[in-house]
């Protein structure tokens, strides 16, 4: 929506369903109790049955706006089409999952570039819960579809002078997209990569497979992880080739922005997506100086690709923090600052390039992340030193620390041992 919706925020709320946004201009609901009305000849009371709570409604009215909301009506139309309970985020009711009973939308007469909705839900699971870190999670999501737009959107604008010169200034930006890209391919060939592909593999595999929030496919083996990656690494490398053959600044853009997505998306594991984009976070741009106005296009193409080349990967990494599982509360601390960090000096060059929307989508994605790993992390025990006067085999240091042998692979990977019979007689571990 080309950062509009997020130049309201102050004025509207924002809701999502389903992941895709929309700005709220006034919601209602329905509660009560669900009875059943008992009715018998010749009595003039009836006889209300109570059958429990009755499903909790929603009502909601908001609108799409900017250049790109016919998109985001597609987008909410095939949300509202598809099968089976969506999640419902809600600025003032939280999240929700809920189906959707009726969608309307509306184009205003003689107005274009806004459409306004109604939808109708009955809430069918209350995530009470867990609603706080669902909630941040999918903050994130929909704060990282509007950085997204807005990142693309002042690209488009910053450019759009420059790329009129003629393919010499594209070719410029395309040359450093496609060196950036070239990291990209490195990253998914690392073998950080390879070694955070098994993560989903069943079973222990030690202490240097497996991390934080990977999901574990009962299925997998070896050989068909490794093909997965394979595969996904191909994809990566069809992408980086693309760049090089972007046909215009939209296009360009488009790919710069899907290409961390696609190396994010063949890391199962969390920690191994955050540990191969962060390289990518880095990209500067060799400018010389030209008093020619054709070199002056040059160089502001180069230095906006390589800005969206930064902003680009800052998303991925961004989504990939809000499935990372930290261990400890130090964990999430340490995360919290080199993450907050990437954002808030990203967020101070957007603002010294006069960019206003990318600065207040990256400062709301900042915020995004880091309440959700506060929230992680204020969930999680601390790191304590345990000492001991002899080394002891892992076994019983978890029987003894924990009164559960199940935690050895934890002290194991945390202590890094020559041998788990013989752990360190002082190391880090969790305080409980």
């Amino acid at each position: 929506m080309s950062g509009t919706i997020s130049r309201l925020a102050e004025e509207y709320l924002q809701a999502s369903f389903r992941g895709v946004p929309f700005a709220v201009v006034g919601s209602g609901g329905g509660n009560g109790r669900n009875f059943q009305i008992h009715r018998y000849p010749f009595r003039d009371q009836v006889w209300a049955e109570d059958l429990g709570r009755a499903p909790r409604s929603y009502r909601i009215r908001g609108f799409l706006i900017g250049p790109e909301c016919l998109a985001q009506r597609d987008l909410l139309v095939m949300a509202a089409e598809a099968q089976g309970v969506g999640t419902l985020i809600h600025p003032t009711v939280g999240a929700k999952q809920c189906a959707l009973m009726r969608f309307d939308w509306y184009e205003r007469d003689g107005v274009m570039g806004i459409v306004d909705i109604e939808m109708e839900l009955v809430e069918s699971r209350d995530w009470l819960g867990s609603v706080i870190t669902l909630a941040l999670d999918a903050a994130i999501g929909v704060a990282a579809v509007a950085f997204g737009s807005s990142a693309s959107s002042d690209y488009a604008s910053n450019t759009l002078t420059p790329y009129s010169y003629g393919r010499s200034v594209l070719s410029a930006g395309r040359a450093v997209a496609s060196l950036w890209g070239a990291g990209a391919v490195t990253a998914i060939r690392s073998p950080s990569a390879w070694s955070s592909a098994l993560g989903v593999l069943p079973g222990n595999l030690g202490r240097y497979v497996g991390g934080n929030g990977a999901a574990i496919d009962p299925d997998a083996t070896e050989d068909s992880v490794l093909q997965d990656l394979t595969t996904n690494g191909q994809v990566v490398s069809a992408n980086v080739t693309g760049l090089a053959d972007a046909a215009d600044a939209m296009s360009l853009a488009a790919g710069i922005l899907a290409l961390p997505e696609s190396v994010r998306s063949a890391i199962a594991d969390p920690a191994g997506q955050i540990a191969v984009l962060t390289p990518l976070v880095s990209c500067s741009a060799t400018v010389l100086a030209s008093s020619a106005p054709i070199g002056g296009a040059i160089a502001t193409a180069r230095t906006a690709t390589a800005t969206l080349c930064r902003q680009a990967a800052l998303l991925s990494l961004s989504r990939a923090c809000g499935d990372w599982q930290p261990s400890s509360a130090e964990d999430a601390q340490a995360m919290r600052l080199k993450v907050g960090t990437l954002l808030d000096d990203e967020a101070i060059i957007a603002a010294d390039n006069g960019n206003d929307a990318s600065f207040q989508a990256l400062r709301s994605l900042r915020a995004q992340v880091l309440q959700d790993l506060a929230d992680r992390g204020a969930r999680l025990p601390d790191m304590i030193t345990v000492t001991r006067n002899a080394a002891l085999p892992a076994l019983v240091l978890a029987q003894q620390l924990y009164a559960d042998g199940s935690r050895a692979p934890d002290l194991i990977r945390r202590a890094d041992p020559i041998h788990p019979a013989f752990m360190p007689t002082s190391f880090e571990a969790l305080s409980s």
